[in-house]
């Protein structure tokens, strides 16, 4: 068969016909030749027509036509087997080759253009071929700062499609896209540097503890409308929108990734398509994207980006005012037609799209969603006891909100005192829940947890919302929740809040039920200087899909890895996260409480392979940038 695979030209008929013969074809040492047995038919045949043939015709004609007969048939059997052979012995030579072992893509530590060291990978793209295009982050050593970098292998069948996507994306002059700042092919790898937004939040992980209020998410969808018509007046069309690709930064500005480039890595191929059916589905992207940003559901029949399914009538979802009263009617009007719902003609451009939004009637930030009960209408900021001017007097003090001026009637005697009076008390309620607090400014309040909880003020109640007491709280130390942890998940557990770029690594696991075998999960139990009022915790994580759980315990405590559970070891549950994404800070909040240890653990975490450094594979995740926040 080697001889037969390098040339089959060379090989002989007999070979050819002998190759394709099966098991009931197959000659046996008892089988009778071909000849032979033509023979035995043509004496047959002279047997039984002995009686009607003559003796001349027998001895003479008979031998001749028997000859021909003979000789025929075995040529036509020769060209037929030869023929259907033929096929048969070419298999083997048009056999696919055995494929290589498919290589890494990239190693930690690894500098590309002697410039980005990559650090940790964030994602993958997925994809049938491998290896898989690859989202890391790195760091720019000419410039010291982070970026990201997209990884393609150079044999990737989509390689040439991504470099000119790079290349379009950043002829897109706007700046809130997250900007491409350089692709080069080099060796092995073609890699795309973007600028890395420190510190901002996907959209997803937002909509984790509720819809944005109507004017922000207005104004979010707005900013996006009008950087696509940038984008689409350059020819490009985003392909990928969705709550992961929108970030917000901490000073609440949009910045979308991925234009045009994470759609083609993840294989979509959007240029493809007609340019119209391209800006059609941007169009789609950015109604869904308002949908969700105002109820914290998803549009569609299925969960998606964490966000439950939005409820439905039959096939017609419901529009975002009948899922929330707070929507204005005019932009509910103008989702719907972003996304085709209802009679109204939708939008077929980001521009049809942007001009709509920009003549909606001016949306007011709304207060903060927690009851701000109105206390009874009243002519004076407190009410005074009757002991102080008598039973029945008319002496009032003037309301603190609003001296009274000179020679001027006064306030409450005035026409519509009473939704005056009843207006500025709302408003010292507000004021009084932002000084409460705090926002990292000057707080008169001592750090007790009162300072959280339903407070009086002006004969009423104020609930602080989760997630506004304060600032990054000083971490002491951490230990291990983990029954017997490893030697390197031990030497680099303070780094999941140091500072480090490397975090802290989990110890892997190879059994799928690692987390009850371990108490609930694994992983770390951190330390404050003292008690505080916490009610948020900060922190990424390397690897995406995991699922994570925020625990507490109070001052006095010393919660350690405890074969009962996390409430054998005094911690409290307050947040559980699911599917968790990579390289994104993830804000949980929670009711502030008072605190001096905190836990994050995981639950569960994605199968992985091994590493270079000889770390094997198993379920593992890495965790870093911890941050707990309180006064």
């Amino acid at each position: 068969m080697a001889a037969l695979a390098e040339n089959p030209a060379e090989q002989s008929v007999d070979e050819d016909v002998a190759a394709p013969q099966g098991p009931e074809t197959e000659p046996t040492a008892e089988a009778v030749p071909a000849p032979e047995a033509a023979a035995d038919l043509e004496s047959a045949d002279e047997e039984s027509d002995g009686e009607s043939e003559s003796p001349e015709s027998a001895g003479e004609e008979e031998p001749e036509e028997s000859g021909a007969e003979a000789a025929e048939p075995a040529d036509d059997d020769d060209e037929e087997a030869e023929s259907e052979s033929e096929p048969e012995a070419e298999i083997p030579v048009w056999e696919p080759a055995t494929p290589k072992e498919p290589r890494e893509l990239a190693v930690v530590g690894r500098r590309l253009g002697s410039r980005y060291r990559l650090e940790r990978m964030v994602r993958g793209f997925g994809g049938v071929f491998a290896p898989e295009p690859q989202l890391w982050v790195g760091v720019d050593e000419l410039l010291n700062r982070r970026v990201g970098v997209d990884l393609i292998a150079t044999e990737h069948p989509l390689v040439e499609q991504v470099a000119r996507a790079a290349r379009d994306a950043a002829a897109v002059p706007d700046a809130r896209f997250v900007q491409v700042l350089d692709a080069v092919q080099d060796e092995d790898l073609l890699y795309i540097v973007t600028e890395w937004v420190p510190g901002a939040e996907q959209l997803q992980e937002s909509l984790a503890d509720g819809p944005l209020s109507p004017a922000r998410a207005t104004r979010m969808v707005r900013d996006l409308a009008e950087a696509m018509v940038r984008a689409h007046e350059a020819e490009v069309a985003h392909g990928a929108m969705n709550p992961a690709t929108v970030m917000i930064t901490k000073a609440g500005e949009v910045k979308l990734r991925g234009l045009l480039v994470e759609a083609t890595l993840s294989g979509a191929e959007p240029e493809a398509a007609e340019p119209e059916e391209r800006y059609a589905a941007d169009v789609l992207a950015l109604g869904q994207i308002w949908y969700a940003a105002l109820t914290a559901r998803w549009p569609g029949t299925e969960t998606e980006y964490g966000l439950e399914a939005a409820p439905a009538d039959g096939d017609e979802i419901y529009t975002p005012a009948q899922i929330r009263a707070a929507v204005p009617k005019q932009v509910d009007a103008t989702v719907c037609r972003a996304l085709g719902l209802g009679e109204q003609e939708p939008f077929t451009t980001v521009k049809e799209l942007a001009d709509a939004i920009r003549s909606l009637p001016k949306l007011r930030d709304e207060v903060p969603e927690a009851t701000v009960p109105v206390p009874p209408r009243t002519r004076s900021a407190k009410p005074v006891p009757a002991a102080a001017n008598g039973a029945g007097s008319r002496d009032r003090t003037p309301p603190v909100w609003s001296p009274e001026p000179e020679e001027r009637t006064p306030v409450w005697r005035r026409r519509g005192v009473l939704a005056v009076g009843g207006c500025a008390i709302v408003a010292l309620a507000t004021l009084a829940a932002f000084q409460l607090g705090g926002n990292d400014k000057t707080n008169t309040t001592s750090g007790s947890v009162t300072n959280a909880t339903p407070h009086p003020s002006s004969g009423g109640l104020v609930s602080i919302p989760a997630g506004t007491v304060g600032k990054p709280l000083s971490i002491t130390g951490d230990t291990i929740w983990d029954s017997s942890p490893s030697s390197g998940s031990t030497a680099s557990a303070a780094n999941a809040y140091n500072g480090s770029t490397a975090g802290w690594k989990m110890s892997t696991e190879f059994d799928a039920k690692w987390a009850s075998e371990n108490a609930g999960g694994i992983g770390l139990v951190f330390a404050l200087d003292r008690a505080h009022t916490v009610d948020q915790v900060k922190f990424q994580i390397a690897a995406a899909g995991a699922s994570v759980e925020i625990l507490t315990a109070p001052a006095g405590s010393a919660p350690a890895w405890n074969s009962g559970g996390f409430t054998a070891a005094g911690l409290t549950a307050q947040k559980t996260l699911s599917n968790v994404s990579a390289g994104q800070t993830v804000s949980a909040s929670f009711p502030a409480t008072s605190v001096q240890y905190v836990a994050i653990i995981f639950t569960q975490v994605p199968q992985q392979g091994a590493l270079p450094d000889g770390t094997p594979a198993g379920y593992r995740d890495t965790l870093l940038d911890v941050q707990v926040l309180g006064e």
